[in-house]
């Protein structure tokens, strides 16, 4: 199944189960899930820009994020909406949108 592990039964998977893929100084980094929590995703560049056109369907921008202190930017008002609701969650410390570590 092309990587994906299906768990039959109720079982829960472990995060050690999954890996976590990014690029740092252009090479791929590939870590057991659990390393993430080292990471400061939030502070890095997105991947790619937002762009907006004359015509298109969907709505991108930047929202101002209190708990990161800067903006994080969106592709549609449904990602605007989730940021909206981790920035109200106090156990949420950051987030960022389509993060690359440099």
């Amino acid at each position: 199944m092309g990587g994906i592990q299906v768990l039959r039964g109720g079982a829960q998977p472990e995060v050690s189960d999954f890996d976590l893929a990014w690029l740092e100084r252009g090479d791929e980094v590939r870590k057991p899930l659990g390393y993430a929590a080292e990471v400061a995703f939030e502070e890095v560049a997105p991947v790619r820009g937002f762009p907006s056109y004359r015509g298109q369907r969907h709505f991108p921008g930047l929202y101002w994020s209190a708990t990161t202190g800067r903006h994080v930017g969106f592709e549609s008002w449904l990602e605007r909406d989730h940021a909206i609701l981790m920035d109200f969650d106090p156990q949420v410390v950051g987030f960022a949108s389509h993060p690359r570590s440099s």
